[in-house]
């Protein structure tokens, strides 16, 4: 089999379990939790910038000067 095909495969597969992982926890969020969309925005967009911020801080330098 095509190295290619299994790795687009794992792609998919992954791509799928965040995307029902995300659904998910949106839903415990708003009807469990009671927390409104705005609130679920403002908490997903801050964690974004946290994960930026961290990716530029513990990037590796280039090796090749």
């Amino acid at each position: 089999m095509d190295p290619t095909k299994i790795r687009m495969s794992y792609l998919l597969v992954v791509l799928f379990a965040a995307i029902t992982t995300a659904a998910v926890l949106r839903h415990v969020l708003h009807v469990h939790a009671g927390f409104t969309r705005r609130e679920i925005l403002e908490g997903a967009l801050a964690c974004v910038g946290l994960t930026v911020c961290l990716a530029f801080a513990l990037r590796r330098p280039d090796r090749n000067p």
